[in-house]
């Protein structure tokens, strides 16, 4: 029998300088019939056992090769303030135009971006986003997730999604556990925009009343959801399910969350199971976990033998693990494109834990050893900046702050693994097979 041990980084593993001292978790006795359900964590990893998780050989060598990089010596560290410039910028700009918010944006929208990288209007929308008054609220029944649909003055419809926990809150458990962070879907929107990725739905903070803006254009089924305790509290209910209701508790009447514009109705969605979907059991791993060569079967496929898929879901992967965003079992792209970006929708499941660093949603990297070398370029250009130039950009937010500082502090650790993955596949692979240049 074969028994098997998974290793994943927490953030002391990656300051340990010795292999010997790896944060290992196995299964505790070989051979036992209750493995699968008993574990232990040590420090040290048992000789007797067979190293056959994916992630566990994965760690060992992206570790031994960060403690061996310099990262002080970048020499393109100074053209992360061009760009945090313009990013910042972009939110800043006042404009006066003619031309309403919601056309412009739905403008924006391409096969291969949802907005461009620098956009000087950006502000303009975001602010409408903020401002415009509430003509219609909904109930959001689409996933698991609390949500409201409203309806903005010009007939813009977007997705509102309500606070949950207070930003210091540290959701521990699975990779994925815990519900939807409102504060993860605008840091995840603007981590977008500062790597380029252009993928994201425009997101932004806003504060609602919900007796003044909301109740009064509530549609029934929302209506009914509405009850007031005591003096000044308004509790909002949503039935979600049949058999699930949860209930959310504005301060006093007032609620914060997160706008999320909807895209154009033009664009349809087409979804994906993604070739990385967990098995979300924890004595079931998915074939990806264990089988070595997974990547050379996906590369077989259709869709990812050729063309900007499997870069994409690559791509998506990096900035998930940023993230730590290890839910993203679906993909959607837009159904009338052959040439569609994979599009970073639903990331409330990340800035959860900023102490735990989620190896195995880096599995499209390691596994496939390759990355486009715009994206390579655009990582090496934020070491030791990652982090300070999100929060520079965050503060410009509604809701700021945004996030707690552990998870500004979170993301330079991770970029220097992620560097550190991409390093492992060139020493094995080289260049010519890694850094693909964009399609």
């Amino acid at each position: 029998m074969v028994v098997a041990f998974a290793l994943y980084f927490n953030h002391s593993q990656l300051e340990i300088p010795t292999q010997r001292n790896q944060f290992s978790k196995h299964l505790s006795k070989q051979g036992d019939s209750s493995a699968l359900k008993t574990e232990q964590y040590s420090d040290v990893v048992n000789p007797n056992l067979t190293i056959s998780s994916v992630a566990a050989v994965a760690g060992i060598k992206i570790n031994t090769k960060l403690q061996a990089m310099n990262f002080s010596k970048n020499p393109a560290s100074e053209n992360y303030l061009h760009i945090l410039k313009y990013v910042r910028d972009n939110l800043q700009s006042d404009f006066k135009m003619k031309v309403p918010p919601w056309n412009l944006a739905a403008g924006w929208v391409k096969s291969r971006e949802i907005h461009a990288e620098n956009t000087p209007e950006l502000g303009y929308v975001l602010k409408a986003m903020i401002t415009n008054k509430i003509i219609h609220a909904g109930v959001s029944y689409k996933g698991t997730q609390l949500k409201m649909m409203l309806k903005l003055d010009g007939g813009q419809e977007v997705i509102f999604k309500p606070q949950k926990y207070a930003r210091e809150y540290i959701v521990t458990g699975s990779p994925y556990a815990g519900a939807d962070r409102h504060n993860g879907e605008i840091a995840a929107f603007h981590l977008n925009r500062l790597l380029g990725l252009c993928r994201t739905p425009l997101t932004v903070g806003r504060v609602v009343n919900l007796r003044t803006e909301v109740l009064p254009v509530a549609s029934e089924s929302l209506s009914k959801t509405f009850f007031t305790k005591g003096q000044d509290l308004t509790i909002l209910l949503l039935k979600l399910l049949k058999e699930i209701s949860i209930r959310l508790c504005g301060d006093g009447e007032i609620m914060e969350g997160a706008l999320i514009l909807m895209l154009p109705d033009k664009y349809r969605l087409k979804k994906y199971r993604s070739p990385w979907q967990r098995t979300y059991k924890d004595s079931i791993t998915a074939r990806w976990e264990q089988d070595f060569n997974y990547c050379d079967q996906i590369k077989k496929i259709n869709m990812y033998k050729r063309g900007n898929r499997l870069l994409d879901l690559i791509d998506a992967a990096v900035f998930d693990y940023l993230i730590g965003n290890a839910d993203r079992h679906h993909y959607e792209v837009f159904a009338d494109f052959p040439d569609s970006i994979v599009i970073l929708l639903d990331n409330g499941k990340s800035f959860g834990n900023p102490y735990w660093d989620e190896l195995t949603i880096l599995a499209p990297l390691y596994q496939c050893c390759k990355i486009r070398r715009t994206t390579y370029d655009r990582l090496w250009t934020f070491v030791n900046h990652l982090g300070q130039s999100l929060q520079s950009v965050l503060d410009l937010d509604e809701l700021s702050p945004v996030l707690s500082r552990p998870h500004y502090e979170s993301l330079d650790r991770r970029l220097k693994a992620v560097l550190s993955a991409i390093e492992v596949c060139l020493d094995e692979n080289g260049e010519e097979k890694v850094l693909i240049e964009t399609l």
